[in-house]
């Protein structure tokens, strides 16, 4: 006589192979998926219709107990599906930033001609609710630099408040992101944009007054005389007016990790002021849709890109919130985006 419990087991596995078969005919289920669940339903009718090959399981494994051995197996499985399930997450999250930054280009190529406005620096600036500071940023960014256009790009990242407003009454160029996406994927968009403005060099800042446009030309210099391709600006080796902070800790102390993957000497892996030659971006795979230093930083070095630091000034906020994570939050997600940087390279 077959226990209910078996019985239920039988039912459960028929359930997960009709179901599975539904999703992927409708195109919700790829083919790895369906056959995850395939051997699932396997599994499952294998035991309940014979119980004793968990006996044989436990054995192998010298583990005690039917009842246990079914315990470990089912958690280990559960792990799996939670390891896929991460995995599908972060391909939705990523194919979602894609289609903003889809929505973002579409929006500013019909209201801009490609190389209307031509310049030879694009400067990027990602930008979220900035609109006390955005404008006086813009004002100090020169017009000029070794006798090389400047044009600032900013990505106005789902903001809630008049930055867009501020940027173009500026006469900057505002490209609008419909949601918040974080600065890795705000910079994605800039890059885009500046590659197809036909810049020859790129260069990215904050859009919190930190840091000081009037040091553009220190970070240009080492590419317009070939001694790099990637040139970050390093607090560390100027001035830094948080010296003494617990942050300035943790600052080098990723430095040094992100310097041991990369093989080669960083001192400030956090700083968004940097500049890179323009034709050098489109090798970069770049996916991080925050954190996006330790990736750029990893991708340049994995593409042979020649890196160089120069001392450049990182000043205190004196308007607005920083948007960074609170507390322990900004380390612990600093952490992750370098190790997933790693792993990905």
């Amino acid at each position: 006589m077959i226990s209910g419990v078996r019985i239920l087991g039988l039912v459960i596995g028929a359930f997960v192979l009709i179901y599975s078969f539904f999703m992927r005919r409708s195109g919700k289920l790829r083919r790895g998926e369906l056959f995850l669940a395939q051997f699932l339903f396997v599994s499952v009718w294998i035991i309940a219709i014979y119980p004793p090959i968990v006996d044989v399981l436990a054995s192998i494994f010298q583990l005690e107990g039917r009842l246990f051995s079914i315990a470990i197996l089912s958690s280990f499985v559960s792990f799996l599906l939670i390891i896929h399930l991460i995995i599908r997450l972060s391909i939705m999250r990523r194919s979602f930033g894609d289609l903003v930054q889809a929505l973002a280009l579409t929006s500013y190529g019909k209201d801009n001609v490609s190389g209307s406005d031509v310049a030879n620096i694009a400067v990027v600036i990602p930008a979220y609710n900035e609109e006390g500071v955005i404008a006086k940023v813009l004002d100090r960014v020169p017009k000029q630099v070794l006798g090389m256009s400047i044009r600032s790009i900013v990505i106005i990242d789902g903001a809630s408040d008049r930055t867009g407003d501020v940027v173009q009454s500026q006469g900057g160029l505002a490209v609008f992101h419909v949601v918040n996406r974080g600065q890795g994927d705000a910079l994605r968009t800039g890059f885009e944009i500046a590659c197809r403005e036909g810049a020859e060099i790129v260069v990215t800042m904050d859009a919190d007054g930190q840091h000081r446009p009037e040091e553009i030309e220190r970070l240009i210099s080492p590419i317009l005389e070939g001694q790099a391709d990637y040139v970050m600006g390093s607090r560390f080796l100027g001035h830094y007016s948080d010296r003494n902070s617990a942050r300035h800790a943790g600052i080098l102390l990723y430095s040094s990790i992100l310097s041991f993957f990369a093989r080669t000497k960083i001192t400030d892996c956090t700083n968004g002021f940097r500049a890179i030659r323009a034709s050098s971006l489109t090798g970069l795979e770049l996916r991080e849709p925050q954190f996006s230093a330790p990736e750029l930083i990893l991708e340049a070095v994995n593409k042979g890109l020649s890196i160089k630091e120069v001392p450049v000034s990182i000043m205190s906020r004196q308007l607005g919130v920083s948007k960074k994570p609170s507390g322990i939050a900004y380390p612990l997600r600093f952490g992750l985006a370098i190790l997933k940087a790693w792993l990905r390279s």
